[in-house]
């Protein structure tokens, strides 16, 4: 018989390890796949699992080596023996079935009684706490409910700031508590409501008010609060206010010509600032020829049909205009006159802006013929230059 050593290249020492490194290194030389049609490193392959199928089981390799293994000394043969005898007597421990006596039921029914015993020690602490937090939750739920009708008090009040001063305070103390969470969300909702009625009703100092309450708990502030603030204020007459909120608004949304426009439009007409209302105006054409760029191209002015652009360029190139004129920049007057008329031929605006331009300007050249035009169109603010220039 083959020894299982000598075909891994061990020796009788070698441990676990060893011997799995062996296996994988010769079954690696002689597997088949790599010695395909030779017989010798097939036989010696099924050799080198033999071995290993041996020598990696422990009681396989303790009788293997008891009887092949001539240099064992007694003392590793009967430490093998001993080694064997305790396997079988474990093997045959498995194997016995368990005695039902006397004694056994004793045990079962002790264990069974301390279980039951245990459980209802359990069952009674689990119980009395549960009482306990259970109490704890209904008073905490009834001085909550009070507060939240304290603050309900308030707000129907109209003590707004303080229902919301004491509704954060709690929220504060009770994150967890929703709610805390709904009433604030619903009182929100409910100053919203009130304010855009009270707007409706053009009762705009109420509703500005309310809005501007609403502004501080909104986080963050909706653009709509901050537009019912500005128009608010706008009615109200308060334009520094409006424009403060306007400009706000324009900060989250910078191309918004419709603001743009709105914003260069107080400055000029209301608060008589020419210079900051031409910076806004000229961002408005800045956006305008961006807008037509990207649609039509950089010559967007050779292609474009003036009739399908929005009236609110026409707005701005006349209000880029006055604005020129009051910063006594005439050509760039004339060039505002020359996009409004392009945009809107058959509106009397365009042509009386760019008559005032040239006229400021001593540009006598075609000055008639945008007065007669803008008469034509029924301007009623030119008669001093036709008097004056076109006799």
């Amino acid at each position: 018989m083959y020894n299982h050593y000598e075909i891994l290249g061990l020796t009788s020492s070698a441990d676990a390890a060893q011997i799995k490194a062996a296996y994988k290194r010769l079954a690696m030389q002689y597997h088949p796949d790599r010695n395909a049609g030779d017989k010798s490193a097939e036989e010696m392959f099924k050799l080198v699992n033999e071995a290993y199928h041996v020598l990696s089981d422990p009681l396989k390799k303790s009788r293997f080596d008891q009887h092949h293994n001539p240099h064992s000394t007694a003392a590793e043969v009967d430490q093998r023996e001993m080694n064997r005898r305790r396997y079988y007597q474990w093997k045959h421990a498995q194997q016995n079935p368990y005695r039902f006596d006397q004694n056994y039921f004793k045990i079962q029914g002790l264990a069974v009684l301390t279980f039951f015993i245990m459980a209802g020690i359990c069952y009674g602490i689990i119980h009395t706490a549960t009482y306990f937090i259970e109490q704890k939750r209904i008073e905490k739920f009834i001085a909550n409910s009070q507060k939240l009708k304290v603050v309900n008090g308030l707000f129907e009040s109209e003590r707004f700031s303080e229902a919301f001063g004491a509704i954060d305070s709690m929220r504060k103390q009770e994150p967890l508590e929703f709610r805390f969470i709904f009433a604030r969300d619903s009182l929100v909702s409910a100053l919203r409501k009130k304010a855009e009625q009270e707007y409706r009703q053009a009762e705009y100092a109420r509703a500005v008010k309310h809005f501007v309450i609403l502004q501080h708990q909104e986080n963050p502030t909706r653009l709509e609060t901050l537009n019912m603030i500005a128009n608010c204020q706008f009615y109200l007459g308060n334009y520094p206010e409006s424009l403060q909120a306007y400009k706000h608004i324009h900060h989250q949304q910078p191309h918004n010509l419709d603001l743009i426009y709105q914003i260069a439009s107080i400055n000029l007409e209301k608060l008589q600032n020419s210079e900051e209302a031409l910076q806004y105006f000229t961002l408005g054409k800045v956006v305008f020829k961006k807008n037509m760029s990207d649609i039509y191209g950089e010559a967007f002015e050779l292609i474009m049909d003036p009739a399908d652009v929005p009236d609110i360029y026409f707005k701005l190139f006349i209000g880029r205009a006055k604005s020129n004129i009051l910063q006594h920049d005439f050509t760039e007057a004339i060039t505002d006159g020359n996009w409004a008329i392009y945009l809107r031929r058959n509106l009397v605006d365009g042509y009386e802006q760019r008559a005032f331009a040239k006229a400021y300007a001593q540009d006598y050249s075609s000055l008639c013929e945008d007065v007669v035009k803008a008469k034509q169109l029924g301007s009623t603010h030119i008669d001093s230059l036709q008097r004056k220039h076109c006799r």
